[in-house]
């Protein structure tokens, strides 16, 4: 029985697609939706400037928080039930380790549809947890339009950052 399904989430439209397919199946069959985001490590950064670093993963931690509470508000309309989970480390290794310690009988993701030469070098979070994963593995894969969009958006967001942070610097002053 599915009773606690694992919806790893990374702030991406993308990822939530994902949700299109969770929440009915776990309307059916009465499951938990569990929420996780994983910050990724930068653990090569702490070497260089640590205080910089700690500050930095704890804003990221925060601000994971508070996504993954919104995303429950709007599950939780649908009269589902939820957890959140914020954790720091390697993605795909977290999420494996996370899906046994918190009892998931189900992983649900999207593939970010990295194919090719790409997935042999780097390979995916999806890819990785099919490997690994203690439990079944759903991947909903996305379109070549909604994965375009996605870049787009993506860019987009980076280019306001840091406008925000060259607008918020000393220099800029």
């Amino acid at each position: 029985m599915i009773k606690r399904i694992l919806v790893p989430l990374d702030g991406s439209a993308l990822a939530e697609r994902v949700l299109d397919e969770a929440k009915p199946l776990a309307q059916s069959l009465g499951s938990t939706l569990v929420l996780i985001r994983v910050v990724p490590a930068q653990e090569d950064a702490a070497l260089y400037v640590p205080q910089l670093v700690d500050e930095l993963r704890a804003a990221h931690v925060q601000a994971a928080e508070e996504y993954l509470a919104t995303i429950a508000a709007h599950i939780a309309a649908d009269h589902l039930s939820t957890e959140n989970h914020v954790c720091v480390g390697a993605v795909a290794p977290t999420l494996a380790s996370k899906a046994t310690e918190l009892h998931c009988d189900l992983i649900a993701l999207t593939s970010h549809g990295m194919g090719g030469l790409c997935a042999s070098v780097f390979g995916s979070i999806a890819l990785k947890l099919l490997h690994s994963a203690p439990c079944p593995v759903l991947v909903v894969r996305s379109t070549a339009g909604q994965l375009e969009g996605e870049e787009e958006a993506e860019e987009r967001a980076a280019d306001q950052a840091l406008l925000r942070e060259l607008s918020s610097s000393p220099v800029a002053r």
